[in-house]
Formats: structure tokens, sequence, C-alpha cells
């Protein structure tokens, strides 16, 4: 049975960092992480120095400022990005947070994960269908990751999907499955306001709607089966 948690978030905190505080660092049997997306490596700095950490990411689609200074960060060519993957050792956990609606076929770089992770493999996804974003929509004010503003850039900046993620969860789950994972546990994300006034509305919104109302995503952990 999957658990679902609420991780309270804030619009402007990291998500990688959250999820580091709060979700890898409370599971067991981690003493090693690929983190697939890494952008400038902030899941590293945070985990404790026993712990082994490998960062990845595209070295044209990186949102946040390279690390070059990290040694443990390789800045990969999107050509080279598969071969990499299948050369690297695997690792205790694999992380992969908001990166799949960055790609094109979606769940590919998924498919190739799963056997770099021994124990658990750490998905997170935005929430599209998020109320504040339709509303911002209707209030003439584009979606940042879809925006018509996005043209040039390289692919890894925009998101491939419109993300739901009852059909993403679904999709992901039977590719677990049929590699030995199961989904145990589901994080969601509520908006923590920076008016305090907002937050009794933003309460009973979650009381009486479901998450794909007023979660701004989920993180969804697959661990290895027995």
């Amino acid at each position: 049975m999957t658990t679902l948690q609420l991780l309270p978030h804030r619009s402007d905190a990291r998500l990688a960092a959250l999820a580091t505080q709060h979700i890898i660092g409370r599971l067991t049997q981690i003493e090693s992480v690929i983190d697939i997306g890494c952008g400038d490596g902030v899941v590293g700095t945070l985990l404790p120095e026993r712990c082994r950490y490998r960062g990845i990411d595209l070295s044209n689609a990186t949102i946040y400022k390279q690390n070059q200074d990290d040694t443990r960060i390789i800045y990969s060519a999107p050509e080279e990005l598969e071969s990499l993957l299948s050369n690297s050792e695997p690792a205790d956990a694999v992380l992969m947070l908001d990166v799949l609606e960055h790609t094109r076929t979606f769940s590919e770089l998924f498919k190739l994960a799963i056997p770099l992770a021994n124990n658990f493999l750490i998905v997170s996804l935005p929430n599209e269908l998020f109320l504040l974003d339709r509303l911002r929509l209707l209030a003439g004010k584009e979606h940042p990751a879809h925006s018509l503003d996005l043209i040039n850039l390289p692919e890894g900046f925009k998101h491939q999907f419109i993300i739901n993620i009852s059909k993403a969860r679904h999709i992901l789950n039977r590719i677990a499955i049929d590699h030995g994972f199961r989904l145990s546990e589901e994080w969601v994300r509520p908006l923590i306001a920076k008016n305090k006034a907002m937050q009794p509305l933003l309460w009973i919104t979650r009381q009486i709607s479901s998450p794909q109302v007023w979660s701004m995503g989920s993180i969804f952990v697959f661990s290895r089966e027995a």
C-alpha cells in the first residue's frame, strides 16, 4: 500500500533541498546517490559526508548555474547521456527531481535509471493542473514552463508535457512493477503562502478538494521489492 504524506512547500523553496532533508534523509539503506538532472548539485551539499554522491545533468540545459567546482558532477552532452548512464555504477538511490517532464518521451529516462537503483527510485513531478497556475493563466500570465518566451531555448528548459499527476503515477508505477519496484510513498506538496493571511483559505481548500487542485506536485518513492 502506498503511503500518502504532505511536504509543505513555499513557492521560493528549492524542491531538491526539501526532498533531501525530509525524504531521502529518513530512508534507510542509502549510502550512495545518483542525482539525474542535478543542476548545481544542491543535493550533494546536504547529504551526510559518508554518502557517495554523483550528479549528472545536460551541459546545455541546466536550470541552475553549473557547479564546475564539484568533481562529483558530470555535465554531459545530450547525445552522450544514455551511454553515460549505461556505464555508471549503481547506487542505493537514484533521483530524478522535476526532470521527466523536460524529456521528449517522458518515460525513457526513467527506464534507463531503473538498473542504476539498488533500493530506491525517487521521482518528483509538478502538478500542472494546480489551481493557482490555472488562475494565473486565466489572468493572462503565461505558464513559465510552457510560455512562448521559451522559443529557441534548449529542450531541457521546457516542459514537453502538461503533467497530470494521476496519469503520470499510473505510467511510472506500471514500469516500476515490471522491473521489480513498487510505489511505496507519495509526498504531495501543498503551497505555504508567503502571506500568512492566506493560510486558512489554503487549509480549507485542502479539506474540500483533491490534491489535483491544491498540490504543487508529487514526489514518488519507488522501493525495490524484497
